[in-house]
């Protein structure tokens, strides 16, 4: 189960959500009768862990095709399993996965009390990577909402404690937030400010985004894309259109294979940028592509 569910993180990863949400389904109605076939001790408490992490799993890639109801079902059903278990690393995980989901849908006020709600236990279970990553999510809420110090305060945290957790040996469901994860969001919380502080954190937005995106693999696709596109809306904040339409033309390339609903979601902010220039030509071709790509990937989806 355990290597089945990181063969389907990759998947996730890669091509979204939609690449490996019905296989998780499946394994998850195979795996959770094992729960009751009185196992014990080392043996329960690794098979709570190994499907609260499916759960886990199974949750985010629901999430990541929209579907909402099915993403709190699985995250609820994690966070019972990781508690019953005492994964405190894992739960701490959970919850920022659940505050992820609220960001996405612009409530940073519940997306930070979720990553807020996920500190205590991440310092309970001593993981200073699991707080790297809600203080680094914590500090992308900030931003969203408008709280310059705050968001730049608790970024500058995470990176400390990113620092700290070299050589750390981080669980499956926290390996992805390797350096360029970091510097992605770093990128996201410079252009949230751009857009809701100061248009002079687009100049700090670029080369961070730059730098996430020449760090990436190939085996990132759907991170790249929500880079990409962040960093075209820098672009277009700067009023440099020809360069945003360029970018925001490779972001609709890298998204067009993958199977995710935030890929299209998270073009939206880059489409009211491109309005906001309306009459510009390139800003206007790159709003009509952007049409293109969201109405297509939305009857796809």
């Amino acid at each position: 189960m355990e290597t089945l569910t990181s063969a389907l993180r990759a998947l996730d990863y890669e091509y979204g959500g939609g690449a490996c949400r019905d296989a998780c389904v499946a394994l998850l109605n195979w795996a959770n009768p094992l729960l009751d076939a009185g196992s014990s001790g080392r043996v329960l408490h690794r098979l709570q862990v190994a499907i609260a992490d499916l759960h886990n799993l199974a949750g985010w890639a629901s999430f990541d095709m929209g579907l909402l109801e099915s993403a709190h079902l699985h995250f609820g059903r994690a966070m019972s399993l990781a508690r019953a278990s005492g994964n405190s690393a894992l739960e701490a995980n959970i919850h920022y996965r659940m505050g992820r989901v609220h960001l996405h849908y612009e409530l940073a006020e519940d997306a930070l009390a979720s990553f807020q709600r996920g500190l205590p236990i991440a310092q309970a279970s001593g993981s200073t990577l699991a707080l790297s990553i809600l203080h680094a999510n914590e500090a992308w809420a900030f931003a969203k909402m408008g709280a310059e110090r705050q968001a730049l305060r608790q970024f500058a945290r995470a990176e400390e404690e990113f620092e700290r957790a070299e050589g750390e040996d981080a669980p499956p469901w926290a390996r992805f937030f390797d350096l360029a994860d970091l510097v992605s969001i770093g990128g996201m919380v410079h252009t949230e400010l751009a857009r809701t502080c100061d248009v002079k954190y687009a100049r700090s937005a670029i080369p961070l985004l730059t730098r996430a995106i020449s760090s990436g693999g190939e085996e990132a696709s759907r991170s790249q894309s929500f880079r990409l596109a962040a960093l075209a809306v820098n672009y277009l904040v700067q009023n440099e259109a020809e360069q945003a339409r360029d970018i925001g033309e490779q972001a609709i390339a890298v998204s067009g294979p993958i199977r995710s609903a935030r890929t299209r979601d998270r073009m939206r902010p880059l489409k009211q940028e491109a309005e906001r220039m309306r009459g510009n030509e390139a800003a206007d071709e790159l709003s009509a592509r952007l049409t293109s790509f969201m109405t297509a990937s939305q009857g796809a989806a």
